[in-house]
């Protein structure tokens, strides 16, 4: 039990943190010739350089300047920003006809404080005008601030006919697009490319994701158990997925992110009881699939999905959500089998310390978020 706490203390002061995001970038085409350049990001991260090479806010060197930022209010955190923008626009790359552009910024929107367990949405708004109708693009953003996804569109009045979303990871440029005959991306593309974002989302950033699993892992060695655990959490989440991405349901994120931290401890704890019914088991993993399903949905929202690459776009996310899965799963039954293997009490070495951690940090996050 006292190697659980120290684990547990171990383990939290690693994981409460920021999953450091990637920045949406949607570029506009005007017929004045006017061009709007759109950012979403985390403006805290992006000051202190906090680059989604880094899991969480924590593994940063700076996290502390980063956590002194988050809590500002907006307009002090605009203010601070003036002072960084040099900087900021000096690291991005943006040519149009080939030629360098001198951004303007616009608009800024940062939101309140409001719920400071997920990093803080940030608008940055800029423009440039140009001298002839642009025939081609390129786009590179900041190196050190790792992954973004870049889109584009030749804007009509009440038509929103978005090019797809390319992926450019640790500051890749984009190369130079033609957008008058934009190199079309297959389906395959599109689904290869979503499924690697729904692996990542779960390996390495998704935490509260992997301690579920691993929870959920721990509770038998029964193939048939293990199978209809993970096919039951699987349907949940994509059921809620894909109505919450219909704008079917919707909740706030300071509920439903309790929900899911203290569904990992209930998981968890379950493990220590030796009689558990799968029935009644499987039922709650159900449960806890639809709160999980919610918490994916928030992020894929910000890609905004049109109607003709909703259903790729939601299968490869799926698809690659799923394979981080099974590989955890795979992970945890192969260090149980192997201490089997060896003739030792892998539910005292491994199913019980492991789950009390998992609980213990279930619980901890839980309230943490709560407050």
């Amino acid at each position: 039990m006292f190697k659980s706490f120290v684990l547990f203390w171990l383990l939290v002061s690693a994981s409460i943190a920021d999953v450091v995001k990637p920045a949406l970038v949607e570029i506009s085409i005007y017929p004045d010739k006017k061009v709007k350049v759109v950012i979403d990001l985390s403006l805290e991260a992006v000051m202190t350089g906090i680059g989604t090479q880094y899991k969480k806010t924590t593994d940063a060197p700076n996290s502390t300047e980063y956590d002194e930022l988050r809590a500002l209010a907006p307009d002090v955190l605009r203010q601070n920003f003036k002072d960084f923008e040099g900087e900021f626009l000096n690291n991005i790359q943006f040519t149009v006809n080939n030629q360098a552009q001198v951004l303007q910024l616009e608009n800024i929107f940062i939101d309140i404080v409001g719920y400071k367990k997920r990093p803080r949405k940030t608008q940055l708004t800029y423009t440039t005008q140009l001298s002839e109708w642009p025939k081609t693009l390129a786009w590179q953003y900041d190196k050190a601030s790792g992954d973004s996804a870049l889109r584009y569109q030749i804007f009509k009045k009440n038509e929103y006919k978005w090019s797809q979303w390319q992926w450019l990871r640790s500051g890749k440029p984009s190369g130079v697009i033609d957008i008058n005959h934009p190199e079309p991306i297959s389906t395959l593309q599109r689904l290869t490319q979503f499924m690697n974002i729904g692996f990542d989302h779960v390996i390495p950033l998704g935490w509260d994701h992997i301690l579920f699993i691993i929870g959920m892992a721990l509770s038998s060695l029964l193939w048939r158990k293990l199978l209809l655990l993970v096919t039951t959490f699987t349907l949940a989440h994509t059921l809620t997925l894909g109505l919450a991405m219909l704008g079917i349901v919707e909740i706030s994120p300071s509920i439903i992110e309790p929900l899911i931290a203290f569904s990992i401890a209930y998981v968890a704890v379950e493990n220590l009881f030796l009689n558990q019914s799968i029935k009644r088991k499987s039922s709650i993993v159900f449960f806890f699939g639809l709160i999980h399903g919610l918490g994916f949905a928030t992020m894929l929202k910000a890609f905004e999905m049109t109607d003709d690459n909703f259903a790729t776009t939601l299968i490869g996310f799926n698809v690659g959500v799923e394979l981080a899965q099974i590989m955890i799963v795979l992970s945890v039954i192969l260090v149980l089998l192997v201490l089997r293997k060896l003739r030792l009490d892998y539910r005292k070495l491994a199913v019980i310390p492991v789950s009390i951690t998992i609980a213990l940090i279930g619980v901890w996050w839980g309230i943490e978020r709560i407050i």
